[in-house]
């Protein structure tokens, strides 16, 4: 550790972390599985030489992915944030990156500090193979322009209760939706969001709901009685999780 005037130096380190998640049994630390957050404080600690406890700004279950992940932990090595990075790059396995480290504010906290988040979930209008582990083709066809009216009315502050997974811990379900909107990717259509908070499955759920209500009507009307009747069970299963991706997480000075 550095010293100064005898005090221990103690820094707070941010790192922007990818990943494949498809072999990952998700963030989480779990004894005797592969998560991300068990590969990366392994990593650190052979680097710092100390153990480094990770707080994730997402939680990411298991298969899906991250681009925009973040970490942080503190530490009173010496070492500038890049030259962890580095040495850490070369610890990790193929399916996990650090994008970028820093030094960060003493009370950054990768999770606590967190506004809010951007998740994109990808589907596939067709078979490919190459995109088979990050986005999923449903067995029936969908509208996206009905897909699109479905998912508009989320956006704005609404109790989600409906697209929480069952059994989920209940600890408020209000979420304040900044974007719900789809556009066109190469091979299919993908579904952007973007909220202060998401509860589990959330994202997974909207998107199976979607498919869900796409044959209504009136599918926004329909996601709407979902979305209002704050009931799980009204809503669609959860889409797979190979689809989604983590892709950004918005601080105090960043805009979402």
């Amino acid at each position: 550790m550095r010293h100064c005037g005898g005090v221990d130096e103690v820094k707070t380190i941010r790192l922007d972390v990818a990943y494949d998640g498809t072999d990952f049994h998700g963030w989480q630390r779990q004894p005797g599985l592969r998560t991300v957050q068990g590969v990366l404080e392994a990593g650190l600690a052979a680097v710092l030489a100390e153990p480094a406890g990770l707080a994730g700004a997402g939680r990411t279950d298991a298969g899906v992915h991250a681009r925009g992940q973040v970490a942080s932990f503190r530490t009173g090595t010496t070492l500038p944030a890049r030259a962890i990075a580095a040495r850490l790059g070369r610890q990790l396995p193929r399916d996990l990156a650090v994008v970028d480290a820093r030094e960060a504010a003493e009370d950054f906290h990768a999770r606590h500090s967190a506004r809010a988040r951007r998740y994109t979930y990808r589907l596939l209008d067709r078979p490919d193979v190459l995109w088979a582990r990050f986005a999923w083709r449903p067995r029936r066809g969908f509208d996206p322009e009905r897909l699109t009216a479905a998912c508009t009315v989320l956006e704005g502050r609404h109790d989600c209760a409906a697209f929480q997974a069952a059994g989920a811990a209940i600890r408020g379900t209000e979420c304040r939706v900044h974007r719900a909107s789809w556009r066109r990717w190469e091979s299919g259509w993908m579904l952007e969001v973007v909220a202060d908070r998401f509860l589990y499955h959330m994202v997974r759920n909207i998107v199976g709901t979607a498919l869900k209500v796409v044959g209504a009507a009136d599918p926004a009307h329909a996601m709407r009685v979902v979305l209002e009747s704050r009931a799980r069970e009204r809503a669609g299963p959860p889409a797979p999780p190979q689809g989604l991706c983590l892709e950004q997480v918005f601080y105090a000075e960043e805009s979402a």
